[in-house]
């Protein structure tokens, strides 16, 4: 049964949360809060509801409190990118900025400026740990911890694939589930790690 398909498994969940590219981040709020009780993530499609990437709640919980501003003025794919790895490129940074000077949020302005001005004097002051990419770690903003957060990049396989190999995805990437798509990136839904435990556990029960 471990060499047998996700899909002749009958483990692809194909009720997952989505969001498309370009729609605003915050309206995937709700997903998001349902994704982190789940312990998933929400998709990122475009508009052929094809699978571009993923925002999830783990990845979000190593970011620093400049995140949630990210969430109230970014696109879903540009949430994506300031995320990733928990270092926010430096014009979407700006762009965030812009967006709440827009919408007359001073206040979360400032806050945002004030944690770039720490995140400035300690990344100069720990500049020589340069080789931290290598090791796959990845610097907090805020607190200036390491950690082995996820990137925004889905995991993924396909229907075909066999129950150890996405087993074996999910273990190596620390993913609580992997997306399934077909051959030209449709996505058709995920398998949870909870899925496959479960198989596991009927094949114990069996013996």
């Amino acid at each position: 049964m471990p060499n047998f398909s996700v899909e002749s498994l009958n483990i692809i969940d194909r009720n997952v949360m989505t969001i498309r590219y370009h729609d605003p981040a915050i309206s995937a709020l709700d997903s998001l809060t349902l994704a982190h009780i789940e312990q998933t993530s929400v998709a990122v499609v475009d508009d052929h509801y094809r699978l571009i990437g993923e925002i999830s709640p783990s990845t979000l919980a190593y970011c620093d409190e400049n995140a949630a501003a990210a969430i109230m003025t970014l696109s879903a794919g540009d949430l994506m990118a300031y995320i990733d790895c928990g270092s926010p490129p430096e014009d979407l940074f700006e762009l965030v900025k812009m967006r709440l000077q827009e919408k007359k949020l001073g206040a979360v302005l400032e806050l945002m400026d004030r944690e770039f001005s720490f995140i400035s004097s300690s990344s100069s002051s720990a500049s020589s740990y340069s080789s931290d990419d290598e090791l796959g770690f990845c610097r907090n903003n805020g607190s200036g911890r390491y950690s082995s957060a996820r990137r925004a990049e889905a995991i993924t396989c396909y229907p075909s694939s066999s129950l150890v190999a996405v087993m074996i995805q999910a273990l190596a990437h620390r993913a609580n589930s992997v997306w399934v798509m077909d051959e030209d990136y449709t996505l058709i839904g995920c398998v949870t790690f909870k899925g496959i435990l479960k198989v596991f556990r009927s094949l114990a029960n069996a013996r």
